[in-house]
């Protein structure tokens, strides 16, 4: 299966590029071909159409969080079809409202016709190379 999995995280952070990285190799163990894009950079030639799932991964915004990305909405508005497609929400906690955050996400994938079938926080590296089993 194709899964491309678009990240809004800081890919300096170690933490971060360690968490995208085992999240591929666990999806990659399962036989999937997956593809990791940076959802802050330039998307204007960028298109869900030839993925079969699609997985989403955002920090937590706010000191209270609850809050994603607000790029997340116009990258799935703008980024070709993704009505009825299969995904995923990921997010990465703060020191509160990871649940929220999770939930506004799903709010905004569901807002665009796609079929969210899991979602989690992820809460380490090691949580991640779980959670990737999970994808696809």
């Amino acid at each position: 299966m194709r899964i491309v999995l678009m990240h809004f995280l800081n890919p300096e952070n170690t933490k971060h590029s360690q968490i995208i990285r085992n999240l591929v190799d666990s999806a990659s163990k399962k036989g999937h071909t997956v593809e990791v894009i940076d959802g802050q950079k330039d998307l204007s030639t960028f298109r869900f159409t030839p993925y079969e799932y699609i997985a989403l991964l955002t920090p937590t915004l706010g000191f209270f969080g609850g809050k994603v990305p607000p790029i997340v909405s116009e990258v799935l508005a703008n980024c070709g079809v993704v009505g009825g497609k299969k995904s995923c929400a990921l997010v990465l906690p703060s020191l509160f409202g990871a649940e929220k955050a999770c939930k506004a996400l799903m709010k905004a994938m569901e807002k665009e016709g796609m079929f969210v079938d899991y979602f989690d926080i992820v809460q380490s590296p090691e949580h991640a190379t779980h959670v990737g089993t999970f994808l696809g």
